[in-house]
């Protein structure tokens, strides 16, 4: 199973202050984010949203989210290793462009996002 690195998310109060910084440094520019049900923003560099921006409005200080990798791999396969491994895990579906979302508690409290494109059920 070959993975590729996706994005980094990011939870803050400010998304825009966020948004400056990474633009400032980096030359990221905003621009298209699926319908998600809560408010945030995504940073490309030309084609590839490296950072995603999930604004909670009663953090005090920006913190890590997760980190995503996605695979070619069918996303059946990916939840049978993920079930396998006896890690906690969460299922989502990126709304409007289908992808699966595999949201895995690692030890120590990092949280990984594994995406594949095809379904799941």
């Amino acid at each position: 199973m070959t993975w590729t690195f996706d994005h980094l998310a990011f939870n803050t109060a400010d998304g825009q202050a966020l948004q400056d910084a990474f633009g400032a440094l980096l030359g990221l520019t905003p621009g298209r984010r699926p319908p998600f049900p809560f408010p945030g923003r995504w940073l490309y560099q030309d084609r590839q949203a490296l950072v995603h921006v999930i604004e909670q409005p009663a953090l005090d200080e920006a913190a890590l989210s997760h980190i995503a990798f996605r695979t070619d791999e069918d996303a059946a396969v990916v939840l049978k290793r993920v079930q396998g491994s006896g890690l906690p895990y969460q299922l989502a579906q990126v709304p409007e462009d289908g992808i699966w979302q595999i949201f895995v508690q690692m030890p120590g409290g990092l949280v990984l996002e594994l995406d594949a494109k095809t379904g799941i059920l």
